[in-house]
This record gives C-alpha cells, sequence and structure tokens, in this order.
C-alpha cells in the first residue's frame, strides 16, 4: 500500500463518525463498490434462494416464516465475508493509490481464498456445530478479513518469516476487547434498524410507485435478502475503517504519514 496516496484522512476516529464516512465513502464510490458487491454477493444469493425454496409454499401461505428467516440469516452471517470480500479488496486499492484493477481484485481474492475459507467459513461453521456462538470471531477478531485480504500474512510461519495471520491478529486485537464488544453491540443496533427501515421502506415505495402491494413470497425471496445484503455491504465498508482506525491508534499511521510527508517537502526543498 502507498500511504503518501490516502483518500481518507488518515486520524483517529470515534466509532460514530466511522459510520458516518462509511456512508459517505459508499456515496462516493457507489459504482465501483456496487458492482464488487454484486460480484461477491450474487452466487452467494442465488445458493440461497435454491437451498431455501422449499420453505416456501406458494405466493401467500409459507410453512413456517421463523425458520427460514433463521436459516437465511444463519447462511448470509456465513457467506458474508466471502461475498464482501470483492469490496474490501476494492477499498485497499482505491484508498491507498490512485487507480484500481478488476483483475488485480480477482487474483487477490483467489489467493487469499483458502485462508478465507479456514478463518470465516470452517472455524465459525464449527463454533456453530458445537454450539458455540459463531459471533465470538465478530466480537474477539473482527478485522480476521481484512488482514488475510489486504496483509497476505502467511498460512503457517516459515524461518524467515514467522509472522502468521493468526499471530498477526492476536497482535492487532489484543488490548481492545472491551472497545471491541462495545462496537459490535453497536453495530447489531444500527444493523436492526437499516435492515427493518430497508426492508420495510421497500416495500412501502415499491406501492407508493407502482400501486403494486408485495406478497409474503415477493417479500421473504426478494426483499428480506436484499435488505440484508445491503447492511452487510455497508457494514463491510464501516469494517474496513474501523480496521484503518485500530491500526492509526495501535501503530501510529498518523504519525508516519506526518513524518513520511515532511521528508517528500525536505526533499524537495533541497
Amino acid at each position: 500500500m502507498n500511504f503518501d496516496t490516502t483518500h481518507i484522512l488518515i486520524r483517529e476516529r470515534g466509532f460514530a463518525e466511522i459510520l458516518d464516512l462509511a456512508l459517505r465513502l459508499f456515496a462516493a464510490h457507489w459504482r465501483p463498490l456496487l458492482l464488487a458487491g454484486v460480484a461477491g454477493i450474487a452466487p452467494w444469493a442465488l445458493l440461497n434462494l435454491a437451498l431455501l425454496d422449499g420453505f416456501l409454499t406458494d405466493t401467500e401461505l409459507w410453512q413456517d416464516p421463523g425458520q427460514y428467516v433463521m436459516w437465511m440469516a444463519a447462511l448470509m452471517f456465513l457467506e458474508a465475508p466471502l461475498a464482501t470480500a470483492p469490496m474490501t479488496l476494492y477499498l485497499g486499492q482505491a484508498t491507498f493509490t490512485q487507480s484500481f484493477s478488476a483483475k488485480r481484485i480477482a487474483s487477490e481474492y483467489w489467493r487469499s481464498l483458502p485462508q478465507m475459507v479456514w478463518y470465516q467459513v470452517v472455524w465459525r461453521g464449527v463454533l456453530m456445530l458445537l454450539f458455540i456462538t459463531a459471533a465470538i470471531p465478530h466480537i474477539w477478531w473482527p478485522y480476521l478479513s481484512e488482514l488475510v485480504l489486504l496483509e497476505r500474512n502467511p498460512f503457517f510461519g516459515q524461518r524467515n518469516q514467522s509472522l502468521t495471520t493468526r499471530r498477526r491478529s492476536r497482535n492487532l486485537h489484543r488490548g481492545v476487547a472491551g472497545e471491541l464488544l462495545g462496537r459490535w453491540v453497536a453495530s447489531l443496533l444500527v444493523g436492526a434498524l437499516l435492515f427493518t427501515a430497508i426492508a420495510g421502506g421497500s416495500r412501502v415505495v415499491l406501492w407508493q410507485l407502482t400501486g403494486y402491494w408485495t406478497t409474503e413470497l415477493v417479500t421473504f425471496r426478494v426483499l428480506l435478502p436484499l435488505a440484508g445484503w445491503l447492511v452487510l455491504g455497508y457494514f463491510a465498508v464501516v469494517r474496513f475503517l474501523a480496521y484503518l482506525d485500530l491500526r492509526i491508534r495501535r501503530e501510529g499511521w498518523e504519525v508516519e504519514l506526518s513524518l513520511r510527508s515532511e521528508a517528500a517537502r525536505l526533499a524537495k526543498v533541497a
């Protein structure tokens, strides 16, 4: 990453400011973020539609809406890190470079896929099967995806390179458990409000514009998953900014950038 050409001012921020900045970043980069989101999310959304099709019986009635929503949420929860990975890779390029490459995003995605599957799917899936909350990685190690996708540390340590993804995650997240827990609770509350607003608002807007009131089948098959993926995409941006914020506070990125800028200025004068 080139730290001298950041598109975002590198400084410490509170979580409320991060939420606001994520909306501004989404508005400024909505086209590439939308394309990256669709590329990552569409295959999983179609898979979920096929897997959960048996829960819906006709256009007005369903067998068990609670069970349908539970399975949909569980699938999206497991798939979200892989589905939003292209967005994170785009943000990494757009933040620290003047351009981005779709080909490079695809290459980095496939290169990071084994670790992403292990840490974000297999590990959390095992926790769910063992009846241990699968939210633990999101609470105590929320930036695993960013570490895997952007820093690309090795899976296993070598003689000349002992910093693995697991060790890097342990070092980055150490000593901030209380703050991470607070941010996770705040994210749940904000996410629930956003999901309710998008799911309910889209149904009302569609009725106002077209006079068509969506059936339960359309609501469960289309509007609810769409609202869920939009919220998860937004929080992929929030998580990326929060990851930058943690690194700024833990590793002094703000000071490093100031020193580099001053060194560049002195070099031009000399």
